[in-house]
């Protein structure tokens, strides 16, 4: 299949798969013509690396576990030779992960104090109002 019928299978545009192509993400055979040609099993590669990339993780380790999961050799650029155990990459993540939520549940946690301070003052205002309106 060509790289608009993968798009329109997959949800997501022409402009990404290319991105992903370039980033070693997919890997499209290639017509006399340079046209990239896709099979079925790239419908499924596309739909992981969208989830992958959903749940947070950058392109670089997004390839590094899809080679992993499916026993595939990756080609690292000469700064990240030796680089950092993929396990302890995604632990890293996971922990970026989970300081991001703990500061948005403080967040939450003190925007529901507000919302119940402002509407303790709402509700003293109106009490205010109602019984000045029953003495008047």
């Amino acid at each position: 299949m060509l790289i608009g019928e993968l798009a329109e299978k997959t949800g997501t545009t022409v402009r990404m798969l290319r991105y992903y192509d370039q980033h070693g993400l997919l890997k499209p055979r290639r017509t006399e013509s340079r046209y990239r040609v896709y099979d079925e099993a790239d419908v499924e590669r596309v739909r992981s690396v969208r989830c992958l990339i959903s749940s947070g993780l950058n392109v670089r380790l997004v390839r590094l576990v899809l080679a992993h999961a499916l026993g595939e050799e990756v080609d690292l650029p000469e700064d990240e030779a030796g680089c950092v155990p993929l396990l302890e990459m995604l632990q890293e993540e996971l922990n970026s992960v989970e300081e991001r939520i703990a500061g948005l549940q403080r967040s939450k946690d003190h925007l529901a104090k507000l919302v119940g301070d402002v509407e303790v003052k709402l509700a003293e205002r109106r009490a205010a109002l109602h019984g000045a309106g029953a003495t008047a």
